[in-house]
């Protein structure tokens, strides 16, 4: 199913869709990083991460373990996080609804971009922006699944429990453009539950955000140095 015609309020133009010359087998990645960080005291885009910061090293793992494009989806201190991110390979989209929206209308705004631009992507990866600690070997981990199966909805599992970031096929695009009243991410995933590819990694990183300073400074201990 391609991309569908919509327009939504704040994203200019109708999303449109993908023509027979661009299909590809490049796996694209939404990072959510429109929000407050209000749990947490401080902006967690910006706090440090190795060199840099903590959605540097997010934009990095993912391009670096094979997703192109990686579009980070922003708000709160937009500009801040695209100075940030200047002169590496992510590219940022703003967010207009994020003082009132959850995560789910972040990775609207991510899809409608790669759909409004024509990207020749067989699906993308959505991806938490407090997950700076997944090494890159998960996500092509993860990429490796995908590619096995481009047209399944994909999760990595630790425990038998699912996790972060979950691949979505192309034709489930507009399964994720008409949720709304509430509705998340969880609901839609659900709905495919039965038809799912989980992929097994050794480590729980990928259950793990940082919500709060506590959950912060642990990943920082265990995860900081983990490439």
């Amino acid at each position: 199913m391609p991309c569908p015609s919509i327009d939504r309020p704040g994203i200019p133009g109708a999303l449109t869709e993908f023509g027979p010359e661009e299909q590809a087998e490049n796996v694209a990645a939404v990072v959510a990083a429109a929000g407050f960080s209000r749990r947490m005291g401080r902006f967690k885009p910006l706090l440090p991460w190795r060199n840099g910061t903590v959605i540097e090293a997010v934009a990095a793992a993912l391009a670096g373990g094979g997703a192109s494009p990686v579009i980070v989806v922003t708000g709160h201190r937009a500009e801040a996080v695209a100075e940030q991110l200047k002169g590496g390979s992510a590219e940022t989209v703003l967010n207009p609804d994020y003082r009132y929206d959850q995560m789910l209308r972040s990775y609207q705004v991510g899809v409608e971009a790669l759909c409004r631009d024509h990207r020749p992507v067989c699906g993308t990866l959505l991806a938490l922006g407090d997950q700076p600690h997944i090494p890159r070997g998960v996500i092509r981990q993860i990429l490796a699944s995908v590619r096995d199966a481009p047209e399944t909805v994909v999760v990595p599992s630790y425990m038998r429990r699912r996790g972060h970031p979950v691949y979505l096929p192309r034709w489930a695009f507009s399964e994720l453009l008409g949720l709304s009243g509430g509705k998340s991410l969880r609901d839609l995933l659900e709905t495919y539950a039965e038809k799912m590819v989980y992929v097994t990694v050794d480590s729980d990183c990928i259950r793990r955000d940082m919500d709060v300073p506590a959950d912060y400074e642990s990943l920082r201990a265990e995860f900081e140095w983990v490439v």
